[in-house]
């Protein structure tokens, strides 16, 4: 039996994935037991997936501890130490990060692969929804479901055009990610304590949820106060008639960004 665990943020997909990969391993016989975790099911929380993938039923019914494959959704998340977290001797990590598997940040007795999932769903998506490009990735490196086959979950699960645009995704990150190295980078704790999407209100901050921040062009703000009104977070403030942002609020959920009736906000990719 092969135990996966999946790390990523509320909105990019990680129950989504995990639910496409079970269903993929069905269509080629296999059993598949999936099995969603949530917080505090906000967009940008931290969410944790499991799946377990065998040839003969699965009887287990706890999450998954000690898992044989990491899969990480989120470029910020897969720099966590406590992604490695029961994760077995000689295991696998596939991440969502911008750089080779060579320069991966943490280290010890795993192996890992890297892609670019952020990049290649704005530019088969046009959105930072990363859960189909990490599919590839997977299918790739673990030969455990054929591409073929979660492009048919992909396509069962979204018909249409929105099917074909993540079947790309799929496609893509399949040609781009390489196979996986012996980790290089740094063994080290987590300071900042277990992923856990739970206790929002009580964090002092949410700034490590984003993907992206908003940012003005004070030339094109009418001073509507419109993004001030939609923010949920309270992240907004108003200085002297123009908007400042507390960024340690701001979750990088992009409200803001969508409602501006003057396009006078950006959404800027987070530095790595």
């Amino acid at each position: 039996m092969i135990e996966i665990r999946l790390h990523g943020r509320g909105g990019q997909g990680a129950v989504t994935a995990n639910e496409i990969l079970a269903e993929a391993a069905y269509y080629e016989g296999k059993y598949a037991q999936a099995i969603p975790m949530y917080g505090t099911e906000r967009r940008g929380a931290p969410v944790t997936a499991y799946l377990r993938l065998d040839e003969a039923r699965v009887r287990e019914r706890d999450l998954v501890h000690e898992p044989d494959i990491v899969v990480v959704l989120d470029p910020a998340i897969a720099q966590r130490p406590a992604i490695l977290e029961g994760l077995k001797e000689g295991g696998l990590v596939i991440a969502n990060y911008p750089h080779p598997p060579d320069m991966f940040p943490l280290g010890g007795n795993f192996r890992v692969t890297t892609v670019d999932a952020t990049a290649i769903a704005l530019e088969t998506l046009k959105r930072p929804i990363t859960n189909t490009a990490i599919l590839g990735a997977f299918s790739k490196v673990t030969g455990l479901v054929k591409v073929e086959s979660i492009e048919k979950a992909i396509l069962h699960r979204f018909p249409g055009s929105l099917g074909e645009m993540n079947v790309k995704a799929v496609r893509v990150a399949y040609e781009r990610t390489p196979m996986p190295i012996q980790a290089r980078g740094e063994v080290r704790k987590d300071e900042e304590g277990p992923l856990s999407g739970s206790g929002y209100g009580l964090i002092r901050s949410a700034a490590g949820w984003r993907t992206f921040r908003p940012v003005w062009d004070y030339e094109k703000c009418t001073g509507c106060r419109i993004c001030w009104i939609y923010c949920p977070d309270n992240a907004i403030g108003w200085v002297e008639e123009r908007p400042t942002v507390d960024y340690r609020k701001c979750k990088g959920c992009g409200i803001c960004v969508n409602e501006c009736p003057t396009k006078a906000i950006e959404f800027k990719r987070e530095g790595i």
